[in-house]
């Protein structure tokens, strides 16, 4: 049987990144991002951290969208990069014994913007967001109608959802700005890391690096959070940045 690796976040944490990375310089392991079909397990995380759905759902739902791409896989180890799965672990859990979960956590201020750059609160995705049942985590947001306030909540429900996991399973947290740092040593390190945890070669510096400055999914707007909103964030969420070591 499969013994999966998740790269689990909040989502805009880069993890589209290691899709090419791990299957470019490791033999032994394949990785996926968001595989087809993937999107329906945002809907399934949720409604079954709701108890709307069953262990037994999530898991034939899991297998039969992934029954071809696991015939292909052989014998190399699986790695799954998808934000949408980020509820399914306990039930996946039942099924595969020995999960492995990378936890990606990226600032909240920073992670805020990415998303509103790339139409959380635009288009399809606000009316999702504001009329679609289980599309939007069950989050208590203090201004529920202010996309940033949801974000800020959003983040530190995932966050601690996702950190749980580390009673259950073999985990990993990584910060986005460490494998992303501009410090080649850190950066290299910090991927190392993962290649490690993962089961596969680590690289030197120089290799690591010629992957990390070529990041995917960039978002090419500039719009950024006003200074008064960056400190209530940073206010209601400062016990989870002390967690992550975002403030010294």
């Amino acid at each position: 049987m499969i013994d999966p690796v998740f790269i689990l976040s909040t989502g805009r944490t880069g993890t589209q990144f290691f899709e090419n990375y791990i299957n470019h310089t490791a033999n032994n392991a394949i990785c996926k991002h968001e595989p087809k079909p993937s999107r329906r397990f945002k809907f399934l995380s949720n409604l079954y951290l709701n108890n709307k759905v069953s262990d037994n759902t999530i898991i034939n739902i899991y297998n039969f969208s992934r029954k071809k791409l696991f015939k292909e896989i052989d014998d190399k180890i699986y790695i799954e990069s998808s934000n949408f799965l980020f509820g399914c672990i306990p039930a996946l859990n039942k099924y595969f014994p020995n999960i492995k979960i990378i936890h990606i956590v990226r600032h909240p201020v920073t992670y805020i913007e990415s998303h509103l750059n790339h139409g959380f609160w635009k288009g399809h995705k606000k009316f999702f967001a504001k009329y679609i049942p289980y599309w939007l985590e069950d989050i208590n947001a203090e201004y529920i109608n202010d996309p940033i306030f949801i974000l800020g909540a959003r983040w530190k429900y995932v966050n601690e959802l996702i950190e749980s996991y580390k009673k259950t399973n073999k985990y990993l947290m990584i910060r986005f700005e460490d494998f992303f740092s501009r410090n080649p040593e850190i950066s290299s390190e910090e991927l190392n890391k993962i290649r490690e945890f993962i089961g596969v070669p680590v690289l030197d510096t120089h290799e690591n690096i010629r992957w990390v400055y070529n990041p995917k999914n960039k978002s090419k707007r500039k719009n950024t959070i006003n200074e008064d909103k960056k400190n209530l964030i940073l206010d209601i969420y400062h016990k989870e940045c002390y967690k992550y070591n975002y403030i010294s």
